[in-house]
């Protein structure tokens, strides 16, 4: 698996405090020799380097520092196809030595109990994690007859490494060892208490395992602990629990994102980077409406002040950016716009009396409009022209002979066409027009359905709804 390195000593601008103790990292690689390797650590997904070193004529060299390291998870580097990770604990002074023939069978480290622990839980999961992938490619070409014994062997398996990572949990409380091991372990859910023969026990256990993976599937995770940053795991986690397990509507997403910012106060690095993970995550999603949870976090953590580490271009990028955002969220009743029409006659939206409107914002000289907006005639107009469907398609041009002949030859009749050139409507902020063709599906009250929706979807939307 490829990893990312950035060769860059400063991390991010926050000021840590940090013991003076120092670090010793000794290695010893049989097999190379006069050559570069680097000591590198994760932050969220990333790896940065912290040193270099040249190992001498026996592969011998030592990564050294008067002040201590982060405790998390670290990179041994030498190409990019050798490499090796390790943990660093409380104690930072100790050997590794490996053999260039086989980098990572034949790893020992001494001196460090936390980084010994490590190394052999790794080894474990290696060796187990293959004997179930054995069990599972023979239970896949098994008869019936011998399912039942392999599933039985998995099982084994798979209840061994449980029972020996809650054993090293409980040997090494408090440490980075027992950190990474309870961050990277998952939750079990108990069965359900429905037996498999009830008809509707599909539906039922689905919302168990639905219901407990929302409430525990952070039981494990110390929020208020910065060292959880310091390994790839949390971006993995929260990336799994709000994008795959929660099911993706603002409603469902925003209330247990709120829960997570809590919990995240206590330690502000991880304040920081929860917060930036959620801001981010609403922003860039592509499920219709997850803009809320943008404008939600923007709200609740950095326009309220609490955003302590962001600058005031940062912010102001923010507020205008949820501005233009908040008052087109899906939900809620799409702003009025009143404007001129081709002859001269201003037309309300919100009087429009339909069980549905499609909104669309358009330019006669935008290429992308000149097949969309004919492709919303020909397959969406034509195709529910006896539905109780209104049209509000506003020109954000201001060349009206441009726009005319363009409606003209495309016989776009039947429609709303509208304009406001010197934008006394504000539509731009109120929809947050970037780009076009834009469009918006809004129901008989004027709520917007749905938004930034190409034409395909439209259409599935409009079939769906009509048959209700």
């Amino acid at each position: 698996m490829g990893k990312r390195f950035l060769f860059i000593i400063t991390l991010i601008c926050i000021t840590f405090t940090l013991k003076a103790e120092g670090y010793r990292i000794s290695v010893r690689w049989e097999g190379i020799k006069d050559t570069s390797v680097f000591l590198a650590h994760y932050f969220d997904t990333k790896i940065y380097v912290n040193d270099t070193i040249t190992l001498d004529k026996n592969g011998k060299g030592i990564f050294k520092g008067e002040k201590k390291l982060h405790e998390g998870l670290y990179v041994l580097y030498l190409n990019e196809k050798v490499y090796f990770d390790f943990l660093v604990g409380a104690d930072q002074e100790f050997l590794m030595t490996t053999n260039n023939a086989d980098v990572v069978k034949d790893l020992k480290i001494e001196g460090s109990k936390e980084s010994e622990n490590f190394l052999t839980y790794q080894n474990v999961l290696r060796k187990n994690g293959s004997l179930k992938n054995e069990l599972t490619s023979k239970y896949k070409q098994a008869e019936d007859v011998d399912k039942k014994r392999i599933q039985v062997e998995i099982d084994s398996v798979d209840h061994f490494i449980k029972t020996f990572i809650t054993d090293e949990l409980n040997k090494y409380p408090g440490t980075m060892y027992s950190v990474f091991l309870k961050t990277s372990d998952y939750v079990q859910a108990p069965e359900p208490a429905v037996s498999k023969d009830d008809p509707k026990y599909d539906s039922i256990s689905w919302f168990h395992y639905y219901n407990f993976n929302r409430d525990h599937f952070f039981d494990h995770v110390d929020f208020s602990d910065e060292r959880i940053l310091y390994t790839p795991l949390i971006n993995q986690k929260l990336d799994s629990y709000f994008n795959k397990i929660l099911i993706q509507l603002p409603d469902s997403v925003i209330p247990q994102a709120l829960k997570i910012i809590d919990r995240s106060r206590k330690s502000k690095l991880v304040f920081q980077f929860v917060s930036q993970f959620l801001l981010n995550n609403g922003l860039q999603s592509k499920v219709m409406g997850m803009d809320a949870l943008f404008v939600c976090i923007a709200d609740s953590v950095y326009l309220n002040g609490d955003a302590t580490w962001a600058d005031s271009t940062t912010l102001a990028k923010i507020n205008e950016e949820a501005y233009l955002t908040r008052q087109n969220l899906i939900g809620k009743k799409a702003p009025e716009m009143i404007m001129e029409n081709m002859e001269g006659e201003y037309e309300s939206m919100h009087q429009l009396q339909s069980t549905y409107t499609i909104l669309a914002f358009w330019e006669p000289s935008c290429g992308h409009c000149k097949k969309e907006i004919p492709d919303l005639y020909n397959n969406v107009y034509l195709k529910y022209i006896d539905q109780n469907i209104d049209y509000f398609v506003v020109n954000i041009d201001d060349d009206k002979k441009e726009w005319s002949e363009f409606v003209d030859k495309n016989q776009l009749t039947g429609w709303h066409h509208v304009w406001d050139p010197t934008n006394q409507s504000r539509f731009r902020f109120k929809y947050n027009v970037k780009t076009t063709p834009l469009l918006y599906l809004l129901d008989k009250d004027k709520k917007i359905i749905a938004k930034r929706i190409d034409i395909p979807t439209l259409i599935k939307l409009l079939d769906s709804l009509l048959k209700k």
